[in-house]
């Protein structure tokens, strides 16, 4: 497997599948590669921002592989995690980051919104992650480890707010998941799951509500992609010991304002 001279703890890299993600996931991807690591990444239906991000990947030296897939559905999280394997011989990590975020109001709710939230943001990191750990028990350990596997929740699961029920729904579905794998899984394989609040804006995000997240926040800003990605450079190579374990990156705002 391929090494960066400079790619620091190089004996815990390896190869990581890491869903979704066209924004912080991409930049995650580059940031691994740095650090020595294969990453394959999943796509449903931005198939350019991924393959430029795994070009990106191939130019630092390590492999890269892109991968079309609807996790919702079992047979084809199943067959993302099988090419990876395929192509870099083992599987060391998984990072859980596609989401769909939609407001859903009360008053308009349909079963389809519901059906909708539930397929993106619990089906498909619960396949993606039976999948992956179920290939990671069948290989080799590093250090007691066979693998490990970081979920994308939301802070917002333990203090909802209106207007996305469905959302929270699913995502809380996935906090308890991440529990209850992190369980079924030890000790070979720690499960942890990162909560964050506004990451990286979207472009098309109005202003007045990009300042209404502000306002709310106790640390006065939104996060950038280094607030979550060397959280999960630490749980990837800094730790052994951690599992089951949630954490908010959200600037405070679980806590509410200050004022």
């Amino acid at each position: 497997m391929p090494r960066s001279a400079a790619t620091p703890n190089a004996d815990r890299t390896g190869s990581i599948l890491i869903t979704g993600g066209r924004r912080v996931g991409s930049e995650l991807a580059r940031m691994l590669a740095d650090r020595g690591w294969d990453v394959a990444m999943t796509y449903h239906t931005s198939r350019e921002t991924i393959e430029q991000t795994i070009r990106d990947v191939e130019s630092r030296g390590q492999r890269g592989l892109a991968i079309q897939a609807d996790l919702s559905k079992p047979d084809e999280a199943e067959a993302a995690v099988r090419q990876t394997v395929a192509h870099f011989g083992r599987l060391d990590a998984l990072v859980n980051m596609a989401s769909v975020y939609r407001r859903t109001p009360f008053l308009t709710l349909r079963p389809a919104d519901f059906d909708a939230m539930i397929a993106a943001n619990l089906a498909a990191p619960y396949h993606a992650a039976v999948a992956a750990a179920r290939a990671m028990l069948d290989q080799t350990a590093v250090d007691g480890i066979k693998g490990r596997i970081v979920n994308f929740g939301d802070w917002a699961t333990e203090r909802p707010y209106r207007g996305y029920l469905p959302y929270l729904t699913a995502k809380g579905g996935l906090s308890t998941m991440t529990m209850a794998l992190a369980a079924e899984l030890a000790p070979h394989i720690p499960v942890a799951m990162i909560q964050p609040d506004m990451i990286d804006p979207p472009p098309d995000l109005a202003e007045a509500e990009r300042a209404a997240v502000i306002a709310q926040t106790p640390l006065q800003r939104c996060g950038t992609p280094g607030d979550v990605n060397r959280l999960i450079v630490y749980l990837l190579e800094g730790t052994s010991f951690v599992t089951g374990a949630c954490f908010r990156v959200d600037g405070g705002r679980f806590l509410g304002t200050t004022e």
